[in-house]
């Protein structure tokens, strides 16, 4: 009974755990791809900077599980607001995203190598090196979780130990306390900001 049992048991969790290593690998080949991607698609010095912002905004918008780094980056202030100013918020805050890291990858000269990767309560947490041609390493690491149609998303990126979507969320919740439009303001903010750097 005891042999039965056992067999049993290993019928029953084998297939998950194998099915756990192989995402597991996965995980760390989504990470190592999209950085071949941002390389191909919006380091290239020679496209004009339309087609970067445009390049990388499709990159973020499939590869980041954006809703939900919207609402968490703007935190208890979310359930203030009524649906179309959390709408507005959500593609405001995107093209933010979007127009202020697009610029910075012009030129870029790296490698993004996956060092490790675990799982714990169904999100992957891949350790990559980012490789500079002419800097240091920086080690990062990528939250992310598998959607219903098995895709990789997003949702999260620790620089050194550092949640930058904590950060945001800090720089947003200070925005908002003094802006006298408190959300809003900073919506406007945001948009202005957009418009300046896609305009220059």
């Amino acid at each position: 009974m005891r042999l039965n049992l056992k067999f049993f048991l290993i019928v029953l969790f084998v297939p998950a755990l194998v099915l756990s290593n192989e995402n597991i690998d996965k995980s760390k080949v989504f990470i190592e791809k999209l950085g071949q991607e941002v390389m191909g698609k919006v380091s290239n010095p020679s496209i004009t900077e339309t087609q970067r912002y445009n390049n990388f905004k499709n990159i973020y918008l499939s590869a980041f599980d954006n809703y939900y780094i919207s609402r968490f980056v703007l935190g208890r202030h979310w359930k203030k607001i009524d649906k179309q100013i959390q709408n507005r918020f959500v593609k405001s805050f995107n093209d933010y995203v979007v127009a202020t890291y697009a610029p910075k990858f012009k030129g870029w000269e790296g490698e993004v190598k996956a060092v490790g990767s675990s799982i714990e309560n169904n999100y992957y947490n891949v350790i990559t090196d980012i490789i500079n041609k002419d800097g240091p390493i920086l080690k990062l690491q990528w939250k992310m979780y598998l959607n219903k149609n098995q895709k990789f998303k997003i949702l999260d990126v620790n620089i050194d130990g550092v949640s930058m979507l904590v950060t945001q969320r800090a720089e947003f919740s200070s925005v908002i306390k003094n802006h006298p439009k408190g959300v809003t303001g900073l919506i406007d903010a945001m948009e202005a900001k957009t418009t300046e750097t896609t305009d220059s």
